[in-house]
């Protein structure tokens, strides 16, 4: 899987080819990544963080634009996803993936 994250003005693209199946688990992923960046607190009430996905039998987009003046960060969210996707599952025994 190959992975590219950019920043576009206030939001932020994850592009990622090679997903072949692993759909859900990039978005389990991604919001992982959103949980652990508010520090574990759930999410405000009347968050406006738009999230936009596109995703096809073997490559996803991903737009993240948040709202309320925050922002997001493209190094932050590559980390954490690099993480959560390649680190962590090289790992894992391949029945769990």
């Amino acid at each position: 899987m190959l992975m590219r994250v950019s920043e576009h003005g206030d939001e932020v693209h994850v592009e990622l080819t090679g997903v072949a199946g692993r759909q859900q688990r990039v978005l389990q992923a991604l919001n992982e990544c959103q949980r652990v960046a508010s520090g574990d607190r759930a999410p405000a009430s009347g968050s406006s963080t738009q999230v936009t996905v596109r995703a096809g039998a073997n490559d996803m987009r991903i737009r993240l634009k948040a709202g309320n003046g925050m922002r997001f960060e493209a190094s932050a969210i590559y980390r954490c996803l690099r993480h959560a996707l390649f680190e962590t599952s090289a790992t894992t025994p391949l029945e769990a993936r």
